[in-house]
């Protein structure tokens, strides 16, 4: 048998890491974030002391909101290289997308004590300082109903307070006119931010309500799962003259682009005056526009309790955040619901100064 040579296998192609590494730095400044990441983890294979590499590859990172994994590769960058100050900057804006300005300043401390006296970090040091201490909301709503039924209002101040970086304290009043009977509100509310995110109780009532609680109790807050992804949750109890309305809903909200997008939604349970459970979901979307303007948009199909009784609301609603100056907010919105009884239109404007 004659024996047919074989040809030698193809010789595995070799990529030169310095290559690479040129490209990914091309892919980040470009805006090709997930290409860079992509080449800089190849590069850290074949060479993996390369702190340059590690330095891009946790900015490629936090860029695509992959926050914890960013964190840890700055954090590796900075123990063998403190004097790399981008890494410290870095670190300092993790720690602002997270809601933590204290450590925030402490890694831009470091970065200036690293050489490095950039524009960025002027801005940055600029977006962290010190929040304003009150907020004040004014706020008023106009609703058309179907069928000829009176035209609902409502009116609402609401004022809060900072007490350092962590604790905010508020008060709310809201006044609002249904089927010609008036009920006012009256609200107090805790919010407590944490290290990866935030939980708030607020407690309320109507005195000689109408329509509204006599009681009701609030809490919830968020919780940063991984990159920028959190779980939210919020529960509620609301007593009325006709029994109890007891509420759970269980929720996640993600940030795109940076945090310039939101996306959130809720899964709705709720056990009605009767005790019946009734389920539904709400949903929104948030964008950063620009600067100053902030578009948003939300839908939801869930039970609703009002007047006593709780019903299957379908909502659509619009609205737009405009930043009039550094402290001043102007806020617009439209809803229109779907009810079983009647349809119902609002138009609601709303003014809050921060200072």
């Amino acid at each position: 048998m004659i024996g047919v040579p074989l040809e030698p296998p193809p010789a595995a192609v070799q990529v030169d890491p310095d290559s690479l590494y040129r490209s990914a730095v091309s892919d980040r400044r470009a805006g090709r974030a997930a290409e860079a990441a992509a080449k800089l983890e190849q590069v850290l294979l074949a060479r993996p002391e390369d702190v340059d590499a590690r330095l891009n590859l946790g900015l490629a990172l936090l860029t695509l909101g992959r926050l914890d994994e960013a964190h840890g590769e700055l954090e590796r960058v900075t123990d063998r290289a403190p004097v790399y100050a981008d890494a410290w900057i870095g670190l300092a804006r993790i720690a602002q997308r997270r809601g933590d300005p204290v450590a925030a300043r402490d890694y831009l401390e470091r970065a200036q004590a690293a050489g490095s006296d950039s524009l960025e970090v002027a801005g940055l040091r600029r977006s962290l300082r010190p929040e304003e201490t009150w907020r004040v909301e004014v706020a008023a709503a106009r609703s058309r109903l179907s069928g000829g039924l009176p035209d609902w209002s409502e009116a609402r101040v609401a004022t809060s307070r900072r007490l350092g970086d962590l604790w905010t304290v508020g008060l709310a009043v809201e006044s609002t006119e249904r089927f010609d009977d008036r009920d006012v509100h009256l609200e107090a509310r805790v919010d407590r931010r944490f290290a990866r995110g935030a939980a708030y109780v607020a407690v309320g009532g109507a005195p000689d309500a109408d329509y509204r609680p006599e009681l009701a109790v609030a809490a919830g807050g968020q919780a940063r799962l991984a990159g920028s992804l959190a779980a939210t949750f919020d529960a509620s109890l609301a007593r009325y003259p006709t029994g109890t309305v007891t509420g759970l809903h269980p929720g996640l909200a993600l940030d795109l682009a940076g945090g310039r997008f939101q996306l959130s939604g809720r899964w709705i349970n709720v056990w009605d005056e009767r005790g019946d459970y009734r389920s539904g979901y709400a949903a929104s979307a948030r964008w950063q526009a620009t600067d100053r303007l902030a578009l948003r948009v939300g839908h939801a199909d869930a039970p609703e309790s009002s007047d006593g009784s709780t019903t299957q609301v379908a909502a659509w609603s619009v609205g737009a955040e405009l930043g009039l100056t550094d402290r001043l907010l102007l806020r617009t919105g439209y809803v229109s619901e779907d009810r079983d009884a009647y349809d119902r239109h609002e138009l609601s404007l709303g003014l809050g100064w921060r200072f």
